[in-house]
């Protein structure tokens, strides 16, 4: 039986709780249902959403890459329990960290985006509001609109929703946070990281706004078909 269940942030596909159990803390993240769905798609697509996010998060762990174990996973009620990583979000740290922490940190971010990417995965919503900055180490978190591909496109929209991201947020040190970032993709990515960097450019050009229905959408088309 749970010790403490306490409520701990709501996002546009889930709510989460922050629950103790035999003294450790965990996340229950719980997918709801969306009012202008069918309820049979409802259940497909969180059932659909569960799987790949769990199925992901083990991918990641067993390359070495620091993101939330995935502890139990329940398809059916669309229920995800993950290990709970004490920190804090680099969105409120990148500003006040001196510039050689800063450029470590971001090279260290590069590093694991880059790994996530030479093995097929998108995340879908990288920002520095879904990083976790924990022991000194750099956390991924929140893959609940992540997925699996080969296209470069998706890749580069990651890289282009991160600058965006630092533009809008923290323009002072984006330049700098985005070029070390960069660096080190380009050391660990196992693709050509020119036919990355291209499309990222052309995203930038183009002044692709990629939000989070239209993320939804996508993936639920390609499900679909």
């Amino acid at each position: 039986m749970a010790e403490r269940v306490e409520y701990f942030n709501r996002g546009a596909e889930a709510v989460l709780y922050r629950v103790r159990i035999l003294g450790s803390d965990l996340i229950v993240k719980k997918r709801l249902d969306k009012p202008y769905r069918h309820e049979a798609f409802n259940k497909v697509f969180k059932e659909y959403r569960t799987r790949v996010e769990a199925r992901i998060l083990s991918h990641l762990r067993s390359l070495g890459l620091n993101v939330p174990a995935p502890l139990i996973v329940d398809v059916s009620k669309g229920i995800l329990v993950l290990e709970y990583v004490e920190g804090t979000p680099l969105s409120r740290l990148v500003d006040s960290m001196s510039s050689e922490e800063r450029g470590r940190v971001a090279g260290e971010l590069g590093r694991q985006v880059a790994v996530m990417h030479s093995n097929r995965i998108y995340h879908g919503d990288l920002t520095l509001a879904n990083t976790i900055y924990s022991g000194g180490r750099v956390y991924i978190i929140d893959f609940g609109l992540a997925g699996y591909s080969d296209d470069v496109e998706e890749y580069a929209i990651d890289l282009h929703l991160l600058y965006r991201n630092l533009q809008a947020m923290h323009p002072g040190i984006a330049e700098e946070f985005m070029n070390q970032f960069l660096e080190n993709y380009r050391q660990w990515y196992s693709g050509v990281f020119e036919e990355v960097r291209k499309r990222f450019l052309e995203v930038r050009v183009r002044g692709r706004y990629v939000d989070r229905e239209l993320r939804k959408t996508v993936m639920r088309d390609r499900y679909v078909s």
